[in-house]
């Protein structure tokens, strides 16, 4: 016989012995109930459809108030509490997004809210969620050991806990955006949307397959947080993996949602997992070219396309599922410029030179010449040389390319003038087995 599940453990609305399958009808009747209370979201074509070869279109969730596609699952959520509820009040766990679409609903209504979040949140996270009103609570290293905490609080307050990835009522206002997808882009081939726990690939799987049996619906993962995946291995929706550090942080979760593992598996057609370089590429090319400031979980499926996983998707009409656009400056900035430094255009290096004025100003001049933006600059005076190197001194640089060819040239021509001096801590310049000036190098000189 197997143990019983203790009481703080047991979250009714997500049971792994008894999962709630989403339906087309939940979604219609949650589409109905929130048209009043949030904005109807619009299908942007990209300006670069030629380039990607595809009729690609962007379904822009982060025009949301709240920055989130996550403000469908919470006005569905309070449209369906119980008065007495609200006058008690709920408690959410979240790392952001769900907790700020929570407390913007329920300023409205005058509900209490008790959110508990992970100790590693960013501190703009939480201070929007406590600006908004929402009393936050810091606990657990990872959204499951939140959550774990906030069905506690629930129980001990008789506070009603609502799983931001599970809940069927938040599924079900999630599925909504799907639905405006099929009516605003009616010859739509397929769908990509981010995927963590499940819970948004779930509520589009449903309500886009019910509408249009063709449409294809991929989810897309961080490979470094690809939880989905390694669940669906061993059909073990119960899996917990290690978290590990990924620029689509909003999607790595340890977990899958029960309801949204059972939901998403009959109905998903293609998983697919992206780099981080991809997601930063995406994040850069939306911001740069699109003019759209997307987070890392956002911009996954265009990453995908970046990645060049969807070569089948070629000429077709695709939508990506833009989640959400709730990234904080410091995090956008390193999201830049890693997506800048994918793309060449953004190299970081050090180099030996002489203590004197005259080598500075060589150096210097040979980069102006070759037309390289230095935008950062330090001097290491205080390295160890060997005896015969105490009169040299390190600089390292960050310097601004034009392309990824002008990059190349950039090695190429400080590898001539500073041979075996140079240092490159950009990828793939740092690595001689895999950069293309080697392998150039290499061509030519047979």
């Amino acid at each position: 016989m197997a143990p019983a599940r203790s009481k703080e453990n047991l979250d009714e609305n997500s049971d792994p012995e008894h999962p709630k399958i989403l339906n087309f009808d939940d979604v219609t009747e949650a589409s109905a109930r929130i048209s009043k209370m949030i904005e109807r979201t619009p299908c942007i074509p990209s300006h670069y459809q030629k380039e990607f070869v595809m009729h690609l279109t962007y379904k822009m969730e982060t025009m949301h108030k709240s920055g989130s596609f996550k403000e469908r699952g919470a006005a569905n959520v309070f449209q369906l509490l119980p008065e007495n509820q609200k006058k008690i009040g709920i408690a959410v766990a979240s790392t952001g997004n769900f907790a700020t679409s929570m407390c913007m609903h329920a300023a409205k209504a005058k509900v209490p809210v008790t959110v508990v979040m992970p100790v590693n949140v960013p501190v703009a996270r939480i201070m929007s969620v406590h600006d908004l009103g929402g009393k936050v609570l810091l606990q657990g290293n990872n959204l499951l050991e939140a959550q774990k905490f906030a069905r506690f609080i629930a129980q001990e307050r008789g506070l009603e806990f609502i799983n931001s990835r599970d809940h069927p009522a938040v599924l079900a206002g999630y599925g909504s955006l799907a639905v405006e997808i099929i009516e605003d882009v009616p010859l739509v081939d397929a769908i990509l949307v981010p995927l963590g726990s499940g819970g948004l690939a779930a509520a589009v799987a449903t309500a886009a397959k019910h509408l249009k049996p063709d449409c294809l619906v991929y989810g897309i993962s961080p490979e470094a947080m690809p939880v989905f995946f390694k669940a669906l291995e061993g059909d073990n929706p119960s899996l917990v993996i290690e978290p590990t550090p990924t620029s689509a942080d909003a999607i790595a979760v340890t977990a899958v949602g029960v309801n949204s593992y059972q939901t998403a598996k009959p109905l998903m057609d293609k998983l697919l997992m992206v780099k981080e370089e991809w997601i930063t590429k995406a994040m850069t090319h939306l911001l740069e070219q699109e003019k759209m400031v997307v987070e890392g979980s956002g911009a996954c499926p265009l990453a995908a396309i970046i990645g060049n996983l969807v070569p089948e998707l070629k000429t077709k009409h695709v939508v990506c599922v833009l989640s959400g656009g709730n990234v904080d400056p410091i995090q956008l900035s390193r999201g830049l410029q890693r997506g800048l430094a994918a793309f060449g255009r953004l190299i970081r290096f050090s180099v030996d030179i002489g203590l004197g004025l005259n080598s500075s100003t060589q150096l210097l001049r040979l980069l102006a010449g070759g037309g390289y933006n230095v935008v950062s600059l330090a001097r290491d005076l205080h390295r160890v040389h060997a005896a015969e190197d105490v009169f040299k001194v390190q600089v390292k640089l960050a310097c601004e390319t034009k392309s990824l060819e002008h990059a190349l040239e950039l090695k190429r021509l400080l590898d001539r003038a500073y041979p075996d001096l140079v240092t490159f801590d950009t990828a793939p310049f740092n690595d001689r087995t895999t950069c293309p000036c080697f392998i150039k190098r290499k061509k030519s000189s047979v």
